[in-house]
């Protein structure tokens, strides 16, 4: 039997070919995953929605702040009872808060009548009106913090919990990314290969069909011939199959501009870039971990905790101290109703003190305690966090290496079993093998292809899990270098 068209198809089923055959098509067009990631930074869903993080911590800032903003008060009271005006009084206030413990306030009365308390009475040269301006002071709790700047510390330092999301977030859309391309790529490389063997399949079952017309093969190689086909076809078939779902599990990430999906259609195929990632050294995992076990996105979450607590315990201790508010004010001056006027601090005045002091503390001392329970808490949170970091770098990087030799190992075996399905191909045409012999050789060559394909996926896979066990912005190795 003649089997030149068989030896061509067998050169068209290696690893590779259906690659560059769609680069020469026309109609076709290559789809590399730095592609997908370009996209999926800027349009997808999940990664913009990650990008809010900074918004959210932006407005958590401006609210804390707004403890600091100033406030304007204002009030009317009036009574008129059988044609007596008891009292009519008008007050306004601005309150002015500083970083400072000193609270700075500007009054304004304006109060008449004839049941006015000697404390409101405004003489009624100055048509009633009355002016202060004074500060307030804490000598005791809130001295050296208050609420006020507790909560815009803990707000500054919330964006670097905010980072730290965003990061996480985006890796993980990154890495699922990663896992359905090369699943595209394992989808696509297999269905090229089924592809192949049922032209070899439906080649052999044409040509032995001839034969038997010639009365050169029996009626049970056509038989075995047209199951060997059928075989084929079913495999053909679900390969199909599976090379349309993990294209649409692919295309869920792709989006445009517009919040619009994109779907990847039938005529693009995916590529294997070797420079996306790189294999590191030894050397290179060391540092990897130093990087990781101070900037991981977890461990910069329980760092930034920890700083919070601080801070919050700090205000916990200033709350054990007794309140002693010391208060100042100037009246008429330098406000008045004449305009402004020099202020004479011995004359003219109002001074006050507030003291208050809970005996027991109960409340206070068991926020302190709370706080400090969280902080230790924290504490053994960050240690194991670090330790499972470092551990998942080396068992990621274990992995890699082994996948590596793997992938070496399978690629080599299934050129073997390539060279044995070429040279029973030979013999089947010099009349010294049958086509039983041939299909067993046929399956363990198609058999060994899944297995070195399906390695070197799993080794571009854990390509991605290394930066992304590490904790890389992006799963990108230039972060380490900056």
């Amino acid at each position: 039997m003649r089997f030149f068209l068989v030896i061509y198809f067998l050169g068209a089923c290696s690893i590779g070919y259906a690659q560059a055959s769609q680069e020469g098509a026309a109609d076709s067009t290559a789809l590399s995953l730095k592609d997908v990631f370009e996209n999926a930074k800027t349009f997808h869903p999940i990664i913009r929605q990650a990008n809010l993080q900074d918004r959210f911590a932006e407005a958590q800032l401006t609210g804390a702040k707004g403890s600091l903003d100033p406030k304007i008060q204002s009030s009317y009271l009036e009574k008129n009872f059988k044609d007596t005006e008891y009292y009519n009084k008008f007050y306004n206030a601005l309150k002015i808060p500083v970083w400072f413990p000193i609270d700075p306030k500007i009054e304004a009365y304006r109060n008449s009548g004839q049941y006015l308390s000697a404390e409101d009475y405004v003489s009624a040269s100055s048509d009633y009106w009355q002016f202060t301006a004074g500060v307030s002071l804490p000598l005791g709790k809130g001295l050296f913090i208050d609420e006020r700047r507790s909560m815009i510390k803990q707000a500054r330092l919330y964006s670097n919990i905010a980072e730290s999301e965003k990061i996480k977030l985006a890796n993980k859309v990154l890495l699922d990314i990663t896992k359905s391309y090369w699943d595209w790529y394992f989808a696509y490389q297999q269905f090229q290969l089924m592809e192949q063997s049922l032209s070899i399949a439906e080649e052999l079952f044409n040509r032995v069909k001839i034969d038997y017309d010639l009365g050169e093969a029996a009626v049970v190689d056509t038989i075995q011939a047209k199951i060997t086909y059928q075989n084929r076809l079913a495999e053909y078939t679900n390969a199909r199959l599976e090379l349309t779902n993990t294209r649409l599990r692919l295309s869920i990430h792709l989006w445009d501009e517009n919040e619009i999906p994109l779907e990847i259609s039938e005529n693009v195929y995916p590529l294997m870039e070797e420079d996306l990632w790189v294999i590191p050294e030894d050397s290179a995992v060391t540092t990897l971990i130093d990087w990781a076990i101070e900037n991981h996105p977890e461990i910069q979450k329980l760092k930034t905790k920890q700083q919070q607590l601080q801070v919050e315990e700090k205000w916990n201790k200033e709350s054990l101290k007794p309140e002693i508010n010391l208060s100042y004010s100037l009246i008429d001056a330098p406000f008045n109703i004449d305009g402004f006027e020099s202020p004479q601090f011995g004359d003219n005045y109002k001074i006050g003190m507030d003291f208050s002091f809970p005996l027991l503390l109960r409340k206070e001392r068991s926020y302190l305690q709370k706080t400090r329970i969280y902080q230790e808490s924290t504490q053994f949170e960050l240690a194991q966090t670090r330790q499972k970091v470092v551990a998942d770098i080396r068992s990621a990087f274990a992995e890699l290496a082994t996948n590596q030799q793997l992938a070496t190992q399978y690629q080599s075996l299934a050129n073997n079993y390539n060279r044995l399905f070429e040279a029973e191909l030979f013999n089947i045409e010099l009349g010294e093998s049958d086509l039983f012999k041939l299909n067993i050789q046929q399956d363990k060559y198609i058999e060994s292809q899944i297995k070195y394909l399906k390695a070197l996926i799993k080794l571009e896979k854990q390509k991605a899990l290394l930066p992304y066990a590490s904790g890389l912005p992006y799963l990108s190795y230039l972060k380490l270098y900056e």
